[in-house]
Formats: structure tokens, sequence, C-alpha cells
């Protein structure tokens, strides 16, 4: 309920309070001193009804000795309570239990009248109700209003009344309490002057007290408002910087990762190529003597097409040859031709000869046969020379041409063996080369691997760093939170809640 009021108006309200208490006991001590100056007028009308008691009781005693008889005694009461007088003007009356006056000494008038339908100015019977306290409990106090002797304003009055139970008489006597109301209104004017003297002092020291409070408290949740936002403002960088450097490092530990990954995969790579290049260099080694076995094959090889030219000449040799052997063939063709005249002529003879010359018929015959033959052969031979000699120039053309180009070729592939040779050696020297710089780039990339295997494990802890920054940050960022809610809170306690627009 109070939570929206501020400590200056708390303190304002505490000093009402205060004073509200202190008037609320100026209150009671004013009721405690008027029940004071009651009590003391009770107990002074009690302290008198008692002496009226105590001399109706001497009558009593009296008449009860035989001193006196019973109605001297109660005229010798009734004059003795006449002439009793205090307070200038007030006494001391008595009635009976049946509502009648006995005594009144400013009423003679009402001596032994029926007083049951006697009034005060509200309505009510005094007298029923002395009567009534008598019987019931012998003695106590009423208050009634009645006007003062001379005057028609009526007064509050208390009385007091006790019962003489020998003659059923009520002594008594009441007081007026305007002087009771005068001293308590003199006691509440002084209660009021001193109530308003106190009100404005406890105002005054409450508001002076109020600002000595909230001015500085206000300073200070100013001061602290202010480092709350900044705090708010910087934990928030902090937070939005530590999230960054967190992605940042996340996205830098999988890039180390995969160029890590990278790196050893071009490392195998390497390796492999290291290895590769170790065969290849092997390999032109290798090569390189083959090239050279293949530069003297192909001189071997020239030196071959040389003999096979050179082969290819004796060739035509065989020309002469073919018409050597064409000549003879003639001379075979003549010699056959000479052979089957002299076949034919010697049959004609043996045929002269008749029985005699059958025998040299028939060798003149196979003769002739045989001529025939070789005369065959001899064609068949010349066909064949003529095939063979269209064969051979075929081929030895062929073979010239072929030689020709063989040998163009073998030049020129002669010639470039050397330029290969040098080629093959400077790729050997090269590949040499490249085996020691990949020797080299691979230690290098070792060196890097491993560099990079630092900085994955630099990032993950720059990682682990940034997620305990992160946790830090926004552990200040509840800290200022709540900073900033205490401040709040302060700020409603100085200054109140804010009245909404």
């Amino acid at each position: 309920m109070f939570d929206r009021y501020g400590i200056k108006v708390k303190i304002l309200l505490n000093c009402l309070l205060s004073v509200m208490i202190f008037f609320v006991f100026l209150v009671w001590l004013s009721n405690f001193y008027w029940n004071v100056l009651l009590e003391t007028r009770k107990e002074r009308i009690k302290n008198i009804v008692d002496i009226g008691y105590t001399l109706s009781k001497g009558y009593v005693e009296l008449e009860k000795k035989g001193l006196l008889t019973h109605e001297e005694a109660q005229k010798r009461l009734m004059d003795n309570i006449k002439s009793i007088r205090y307070s200038e003007s007030e006494y001391i009356f008595i009635a009976d239990t049946r509502n009648y006056l006995v005594v009144n000494p400013s009423r003679p008038d009402l001596f032994m009248k029926d007083m049951s339908d006697f009034k005060d100015p509200t309505g009510f019977k005094i007298y029923i109700k002395i009567t009534e306290i008598a019987k019931t409990k012998g003695e106590g106090f009423l208050s009634y209003m009645w006007p003062k002797i001379g005057s028609n304003t009526p007064i509050e009055k208390i009385a007091y009344v006790k019962l003489i139970p020998e003659w059923n008489w009520i002594v008594g006597t009441g007081l007026y309490l305007d002087d009771v109301l005068n001293s308590l209104k003199k006691f509440i004017e002084i209660l009021l002057v001193s109530f308003i003297f106190c009100v404005a002092a406890l105002l005054s020291l409450g508001l002076y007290f109020a600002n000595s409070v909230v001015k500085p408290l206000m300073k200070v949740s100013s001061i602290l408002m202010k480092n709350s936002e900044a705090l708010t403002h910087k934990s928030k960088f902090l937070s939005e910087s530590s999230q960054k450097v967190q992605s940042f490092s996340k996205d830098q530990e999988a890039s180390i990762q995969s160029t890590a990954s990278a790196i050893s995969e071009i490392t195998s790579m390497i390796a492999k190529t290291t290895e590769f290049s170790m065969d290849s260099a092997r390999s032109a080694n290798e090569i390189s003597k083959k090239v050279e076995q293949g530069e003297n094959s192909i001189k071997s090889m020239q030196d071959s097409m040389q003999k096979i030219k050179e082969s290819s000449f004796k060739l035509k040799n065989i020309e002469k040859i073919f018409n050597e052997i064409e000549i003879k063939t003639k001379d075979i063709k003549r010699i056959v031709a000479k052979t089957e005249l002299l076949s034919l002529n010697a049959s004609i003879e043996a045929a002269r000869a008749g029985e005699t010359g059958k025998g040299f018929s028939v060798v003149a015959l196979e003769v002739g046969n045989l001529a025939q033959m070789s005369g065959k052969a001899s064609n068949e031979i010349q066909h064949l020379l003529n095939r063979s000699r269209k064969d051979v120039d075929g081929i030895l053309q062929e073979t010239i041409e072929n030689v020709s180009v063989g040998e163009q070729r073998t030049s020129t592939v002669s010639d470039s063996f050397p330029d290969i040779v040098n080629g093959i050696l400077g790729i050997n020297t090269q590949m040499g080369q490249i085996s020691d710089a990949i020797k080299e780039q691979e230690i290098g990339v070792r060196q890097i691997s491993t560099a990079m295997s630092q900085l994955n494990d630099l990032a993950l802890k720059n990682s682990s760093e940034s997620e305990k920054s992160l946790r830090a940050t926004e552990d200040i960022a509840k800290v200022s939170e709540v900073l900033k809610d205490n401040v709040e809170k302060s700020n409603l306690v100085i200054q109140g809640a804010k009245k909404k627009d």
C-alpha cells in the first residue's frame, strides 16, 4: 500500500503517524485526566455521603439503645443533614425506598413528596434509579442532568447514594461537573497548544530530516542508476562481443579444423607426390638409360639400314645373274631345239633303218621327250625368271624407298635423340630438385600442421575462454539487472511510485 510513496512521504507519514499517536495519547491523557477528576469528585461525594451515613448510623444506634425514639432519631438526623453544606451550595439529601423525598435543603417544599415521576430535562427518572441502586447494590453512583440554582441550563451532575437498611432511607449527595469540565477544558487547551507545537516541531523536523536523507540518497541513487545503466550497457556490449568472439572462435575452430584436415590431406598428397616424384626420378633415370640404349640401337639401326642399303644395291647384281640365267636359258633352248631336231633326225633315220633302228628310234623318242620337257622347263624358268625379275625389281624398289624413308626417319630420330637425352637429363635433374623441394614442402607442411594443431588447441582454449567470458558477462548482466532492480526499488523507496500519464 505504501510502496508507491517515497521515503520523504514515508518520513512525513511517520511524523503524521507520530502526531496521530501523540494525539491519541493526548486524548487518552485527557480521558485519564477526566477520569482522575471524576474519580476525585466521586471519592469526594462518597466521603461526604459516608459522613451522612455515619451520622445516620449514630442515630440508628441511639434508637437501638433506646436513648432516642424512632421519630426523635429521624428528626435529629434530618436537622443535622439540613445544616450540612460543602462547596458553598452543595448539600446532602435523604429519600426512602418508596421514592419519597425526606430531606432536600434546597427544596423544602418537596418534603415527603412522591418523586416517582420526577425527571431530569432528558427524561431520566432520578429517584426511581436511586431506589433501584439502593435496593440492588446498597450503594452506588448515578449521573443525570440538572440546572444549578438560579439557572435554567441543565448541567451534568453526579450523585452517590447509600441505603440505611434499618429505616429504608437512602442518603446521598450530588456534585455538578461544570468545574470538572472547566478544569478539563483548561487542561485540553494546554494539551492543544502543546500538540500544535509538537506537530509543527515534528513536521519541521520530519521535513528537514526527510530532505537531509532524501537528497543524498537521490544523488547516490542517481549515480547508482547511471552506473547501473552503464554497467547494463557495457554488459550487453560485452555479451554481444563475447557472443561474436564465441561465434568467431567456433568459426575459427571449424576453419582451423578444416585447414588442419586439408593440410593433413595435403601432407598425405605431398608424401605420395614425393613418392611419385622419386618413382618418376627413378623412371626418368631408367628412361634416360633406355634412351641411351635406344640411341645406341638407333645407331645400330643406322648401321643396319646402311647395310640394308648396301644389300639393296647388291640386289642389283641379281639382275646380272638373271641376265646370265636368261642367256643360259636361251642357250638351253637352242640346245633343246637342236636336240629335238637331232631326235627328229634320229627317228627318221631309225625309221629308215627298220627293225634295227627301232631301239634307236625309242631312244630318239625319249631324247625328243626330254628335249620337250627341257624346253618346257626352260620356258617355265624363263617365265619364273621374268616374274622373279619383276618381283625383285619391285622388292628392290620398295626396299630402296623404305630404306630411304627409314634412313630419313632414323636420321631424324637420331638427330632428336640427343635432345631427348638432354631433355630427359634435364627432367631428371628437375625431378631431383622437385623431389628435394617436395621434401622441404613436406617438412614445411608438417610444421604448418603442427602449428595448425597448436592453433586448433588455442582456438579450443579461446572458445572455452570465450564461453567463460560469455558466462561471466551473463553473470555481470544478471548482477547489473539485480543492481538496477535494487536501484529501482531504492528509487521507489526514496521517490515512491511515479504517477502514470
